[in-house]
């Protein structure tokens, strides 16, 4: 990475917006922005990154253009910053040291400090080691920290490895579309179950057995000092008989599949994802003549918190898997995403206000697996987890009865112990999406590539696949992802000043099919996954080539016909209620007799104790002689 690093004189600051163009990508391919965020002066600022002032207005066809492709490719520093010779070049980074190749993160390393030790924090740590605080961040995983350098880092990773001050130190590795992924000291170790016994020994400490549930899942803990020697010792575990896999439990960025841009523009306003003239939607409207859900199904969203006191969302208690509150809330004023991913699954209906999403009457919970990284005074467009925490919010979410979940990330090249654990819950019955990605290639990346998981590509309002949309083998479905209008987190936090924003990406496609499959199991709680993915496949509205293809995969997702498939399947004349061979105005009068409230009435076809539109058009659905 080539960095231009300065000390910001505070006299030169004045309050204004800035887009961060630190570029940790490949050439062409840079990785980080931000859709402009507030920055107030502040005279403990220095060693800022990336920092470029947006000159309002932005002229809104230029606007969609930088947001979707063409972010800047370079670092720069304010003209208020000290001169170039103050500022260090990167350094490249051998294959030799600790096994990471030459790559444009070379400048900062992962360093922990096992919080139960007695004595300072790793921030205090690094302090008295040389490293001040305005070039060292917090990661959420607690220990652990983020430096930036001036030095060679394999000078710094050898003298911090030796401090006796600090457990473990690592550079950042960076694994596929360059997303960091870095070692800790403990170890996930898969045993076979039903073979040879494998032989752990007592070098290591054992901190979990059937580690999140899953039999044979072994999590201990080394006395590794460095990445490289914890790789090593995941290695030579793995050599050992009866071992089916052994890795770090690393910790790894996401890229958010979402959020590419904010759009402003009153046209984006309306919700054409659901209903539009062209017919490029999901059939909402029509769905819901026969179901708008069933608080009895629950979708799972995988990300960085719902908002649990939204106005307009219908969320069930969730779980915090990163060690922040316990119902799977937001924890920082970063931690955006998931409020944007849940409205699109399940905000509310009929409540007079807000929006509204596909599966309104269906509930959403969060599995918050993620924090949304925050780096030197910025929210980053990336979510940071661990291995072990996302195993332990895969396998929860089966465990609580979720029907349905939502990835709405991805990147990097995963682990084995994330890919078991989709695997074994989809085995149990649990159905899996996952978006994409936005970064216009024709290659899925991880998770959205795992057969356990259903990738789905994004198109816009005009039925075409959106510019930004990952395609590729494997691509299952497409759904709308462009000029989404969907819950914001409230107040002051969240993308937009309201309760509602209006974006884009695979963030939101994904979700959407999400919710479709869940209207599906709604409609007949006793299909399976199997068969929810095959109504939505079969049902499907056809783009591009005929059948199937790699760009809009089965086709767009189509909620009426979905649930209509699924309700045609009932007994043929369920709403014949007088018996008379026929569905007519006859059986249509004790729906509407029965309005309203009433357990155990006749005219309440789907069983939910309450005769209202749903029932309405179940019956209409029938509508003529019987079979």
């Amino acid at each position: 990475m080539m960095a231009s690093f300065g000390v910001l004189r505070p006299e030169c600051y004045r309050p204004q917006r800035f887009h961060l163009v630190l570029e940790l990508g490949y050439p062409g391919r840079p990785l980080l922005w931000d859709p402009g965020i507030q920055m107030l002066p502040s005279p403990h600022w220095s060693g800022i990154l990336g920092l470029k002032p947006i000159t309002p207005p932005l002229d809104p066809e230029r606007k969609k253009m930088t947001g979707h492709r063409s972010m800047l490719l370079a670092l720069t520093v304010l003209a208020c910053s000290l001169p170039a010779s103050a500022t260090p070049q990167a350094v490249p980074v051998n294959a030799q040291a600790e096994g990471v190749g030459d790559f444009d993160l070379s400048r900062i390393i992962a360093v922990y400090r096992d919080p139960a030790n007695p004595g300072a924090g790793v921030i205090d740590a690094l302090a008295r080691l040389g490293h001040p605080e305005s070039r060292v961040q917090a990661s959420s995983v607690p220990g652990w920290a983020y430096v930036i350098l001036e030095v060679d880092p394999r000078v710094e990773v050898a003298r911090l490895s030796r401090s006796g001050t600090i457990d473990m130190v690592t550079p950042i590795l960076p694994e596929d579309e360059n997303l960091p992924r870095f070692p800790t000291r403990d170890l996930l170790i898969q045993l076979d179950v039903d073979g040879v016994p494998a032989m752990l020994g007592d070098e290591f400490e054992i901190l979990d057995l059937d580690f999140a549930g899953t039999p044979g899942l072994t999590r201990v803990r080394t006395n590794a000092r460095t990445g490289t020697e914890a790789q090593a010792i995941a290695a030579g575990i793995a050599a050992r008989p009866g071992v089916e896999f052994a890795h770090p439990d690393s910790i790894y960025w996401a890229r958010r599949h979402g959020d590419r841009y904010i759009p402003n523009d009153p046209q984006f306003s309306s919700q054409w994802a659901l209903d539009q003239p062209n017919d490029h939607d999901m059939n909402a409207p029509e769905a819901w003549m026969m179901t708008t859900g069933d608080s009895a199904i629950e979708v799972v969203v995988f990300d960085s918190g719902i908002q649990a006191s939204h106005p307009d969302l219908s969320v069930l208690p969730g779980q915090d898997f990163t060690g922040g509150n316990s119902d799977g809330s937001p924890n920082t004023e970063c931690d955006n995403h998931g409020t944007t991913v849940a409205g699109c699954v399940a905000a509310s209906i009929d409540n007079g206000i807000g929006v509204v999403g596909i599966a309104p009457d269906c509930r959403v919970k969060s599995g918050k697996i993620f924090n949304e990284v925050y780096l030197i005074f910025f929210c980053l467009p990336f979510l940071e987890s661990q291995d072990s925490w996302t195993v332990s919010g895969i396998n929860w979410a089966a465990s609580s009865g979720a029907r349905v979940t939502n990835s709405s990330w991805g990147g990097g090249g995963g682990s084995s112990a994330i890919s078991s654990a989709f695997a074994s819950t989809r085995n149990a019955g649990v159905l899996h999406f996952a978006s994409t990605g936005n970064d216009g290639t024709s290659t899925i990346g991880f998770p959205a590539n795992l057969s356990s998981v259903n990738a789905v590509s994004a198109i816009q309002s005009s039925g075409t696949i959106a510019s930004f949309s990952t395609i590729g083998s494997g691509n299952f479905i497409c759904a709308p992802g462009v000029s989404i209008l969907t819950t914001d987190r409230t107040g002051g936090d969240g993308y937009s000043s309201g309760d509602t924003t209006s974006i884009d990406g695979t963030s939101f496609s994904s979700p959407y099919a999400a919710g479709v499959a869940a209207l599906v199991f709604a409609a007949d709680p006793s299909l399976s996954a199997d068969q929810v993915e095959q109504v939505l496949a079969d049902t499907a509205k056809d783009r591009g080539a005929s059948g199937y293809d790699t760009t809009y995969g089965w086709g767009l997702v189509d909620a009426a016909a979905a649930v209509a498939a699924v309700i045609s399947d009932e007994e043929p004349c369920f709403a014949d209620l007088n018996d008379d061979g026929f569905v007519n105005g006859a059986d249509l009068g004790y729906v509407i007799a029965d309005w309203g409230v009433c357990p155990d009435c006749l005219g309440d076809l789907n069983d939910d104790g309450v005769v209202t539109g749903a029932d309405l058009g179940l019956m209409i659905s029938a509508f003529g002689p019987c079979p």
